[in-house]
């Protein structure tokens, strides 16, 4: 009977133990940041370039950078601001995005948008177009989020 106590007590400790290193893994577990209003803007079937918009929300507990993008089928792809120098707009690439905790970015025509240059095919209305936004977490960690964005006409 005293054996058996002491046993149960040994394994109770080194549950007890080993319980933090499951609780810390679980934390591990990267949370994406919501997104909303996804789309990507349709555009003539010569067009070099073409451009994508979405609002992202981090609703997350930890500050986060969104520092790229990349589509299959684009052989380039950038994140861009519209801004105007003397009169006349301009795109600047955009490196890094900061996305502090609670807070969001919107991307819309005239301001930020995903800039996808060298298309491999041609697009239409209602099809689906595969972008992958890439953030960093507080570690330094990259993590790639997979992303249908929509065809559409506005």
């Amino acid at each position: 009977m005293k054996t058996i106590c002491l046993l149960l007590l040994f394994f109770s400790v080194q549950l007890y133990l080993v319980q933090p290193a499951w609780a810390e893994k679980e934390r591990l577990v990267f949370e994406f940041p919501q997104v909303d209003e996804l789309w990507m803007r349709a555009a003539p079937p010569n067009a070099r370039m073409l451009a994508a918009y979405v609002t992202i929300e981090n609703n997350t507990e930890q500050n986060l950078k969104l520092t790229g993008a990349y589509a299959p089928d684009f052989g380039m792809a950038e994140i861009h601001k519209t801004i105007e120098v003397d009169g006349i707009l301009k795109m600047r690439e955009q490196k890094e995005l900061a996305l502090p905790v609670q807070s969001s970015v919107v991307m819309e025509p005239g301001g930020l948008h995903i800039m996808l240059m060298m298309p491999q095919k041609k697009f239409t209305v209602g099809e689906e177009v595969r972008i992958c936004l890439v953030y960093e977490d507080e570690a330094g960690t990259e993590h790639v989020q997979h992303l249908d964005f929509p065809v559409m006409k506005k």
